[in-house]
């Protein structure tokens, strides 16, 4: 019953949100994505793993459909999503926490970016934790 109310709460957060904000809620989520298959790794736990990092993909490949073509930002993040991807998979196959890490030490100033653009001030970043 919580998980079908959280479920309904993301839905009107999604719909409700501004597009810089929806970037926003994609990179938590892909932050989120990469600690869960962090800790999978930890646990030896390969399908958790597997979800996690193919969330992770998803949301990055979400991210780079949403750039427009004609910013000169897309031209610039259009590769680096590229990158993050071809990683994503890399360390699904290797099972690499190392390289999961890694990616998260990457993603995480990208999402306080996105933050400090989109509401201004200082970044908080809640995001690191579990």
């Amino acid at each position: 019953m919580q998980a079908v109310g959280y479920g309904a709460y993301q839905k009107v957060q999604a719909e409700t949100s501004s597009p810089g904000e929806l970037v926003v809620l994609l990179y938590d989520a892909l932050l989120k994505n990469l600690r869960r298959a962090v800790a999978a790794l930890e646990a030896g736990e390969s399908e958790r793993v597997n979800e996690a990092l193919t969330r992770a993909q998803d949301i990055t490949l979400e991210l780079r459909a949403g750039l427009d073509a004609d910013a000169e930002l897309a031209q610039e993040l259009s590769p680096l999503y590229t990158f993050l991807f071809r990683s994503l998979v890399e360390a699904n196959v290797t099972k690499d926490a190392g390289l999961v890490l890694k990616l998260h030490e990457i993603i995480a100033p990208m999402r306080d970016a996105w933050v400090f653009a989109v509401r201004g001030g200082t970044p908080s970043t809640g995001v690191s934790g579990g």
